[in-house]
C-alpha cells in the first residue's frame, strides 16, 4: 500500500509545516553566509563603510587552554571530597554549561543618512553537559548601534501581542516592531538586536528603523 495515498489533510499539513520550517532555517543559514562572503564587500564599496573581519579560530585555542585548567580543577575538587564537590558547584566549575569570551566575527563602521552606526558580530565557543553527554557549539550574537542623542529608554515588543513594553509614552508605534524586538538608547546611541548573525536584510532594516526613531524624537525635540 502506497503510504502517500494514505496520508489525510492533517499528515500533509505536518509535513508541508516541517519543510517550511526546515527551509526557513537553511535560508537563514545561508543567507548570513552568501552576505558575509558575497555581498558585504559590495555594500561596504557602495555606502563607503569600513568593514574588519579579524579571522583567527574566534577564540578557540583560548577556549581549549581554559577548558583544560577547569577540568585539572574540577579533579583537584574531586580528591577533596564533598567539601570539594561543593565547592566545584557553589563556583561553576561543575556547572553544565562552560563557555569562552567573545570574540569579534564582523565588525562594520560607517554613516547612515548622516549618523555614524557600528553593526557587530560576535562569537564564542561554548561546551553543554547533558546526560553525561557533551556537546560544543558556537554561539554567535549581532547588534547594531547608531549614534543618536536621545532620552534612555529600552523597549521589548512581545512577538505575539506586538505590544512594545518600555516605550516613552505615545510613541509605541513608532519604536516598537516585532522584527527588531529590544530596542535600546542609552542617552547617546540607539541599539537593536539583528540576531545571531548579520544579513544584509537585516542590517539595511535595522538602519532603516533606527535612523527613522531618531529623526522622529529628534524632530520632537527641536
Amino acid at each position: 500500500m502506497d503510504l502517500l495515498a494514505t496520508w489525510d489533510w492533517r499528515a500533509w499539513t505536518l509535513a508541508v509545516l516541517l519543510v517550511a520550517f526546515l527551509a526557513w532555517l537553511a535560508w537563514r543559514r545561508l543567507s548570513a553566509l552568501v552576505f558575509r562572503h558575497v555581498s558585504l564587500g559590495g555594500l561596504a564599496r557602495q555606502y563607503g563603510w569600513r568593514v574588519d573581519l579579524p579571522g583567527g579560530d574566534g577564540g578557540r585555542a583560548a577556549f581549549d587552554a581554559q577548558e583544560r585548567q577547569r577540568r585539572g580543577q574540577a579533579w583537584g575538587l574531586l580528591r577533596q571530597g564533598p567539601r570539594g564537590i561543593r565547592e566545584g558547584y557553589r563556583t561553576g566549575v561543575f556547572g553544565k554549561t562552560h563557555a569562552g569570551a567573545w570574540h569579534p566575527d564582523i565588525t562594520i563602521n560607517g554613516l547612515y543618512r548622516g549618523r555614524a552606526f557600528m553593526a557587530s558580530q560576535i562569537r564564542r565557543v561554548e561546551i553543554n553537559s547533558s546526560g553525561g553527554r557533551s556537546t560544543r557549539g558556537v554561539r554567535r550574537s549581532a547588534r547594531l548601534e547608531l549614534a543618536a542623542p536621545l532620552p534612555r529608554f529600552e523597549v521589548r515588543t512581545g512577538l505575539l501581542t506586538g505590544r512594545a513594553r518600555g516605550a516613552p509614552p505615545g510613541l509605541e508605534a513608532l519604536v516598537g516592531s516585532r522584527r527588531f524586538r529590544m530596542l535600546r538608547s542609552d542617552g547617546a546611541t540607539l541599539t537593536v538586536v539583528l540576531g545571531p548573525r548579520l544579513r544584509r536584510g537585516r542590517l539595511l532594516g535595522g538602519l532603516e528603523h533606527l535612523s527613522m526613531i531618531a529623526d522622529r524624537l529628534g524632530a520632537g525635540r527641536s
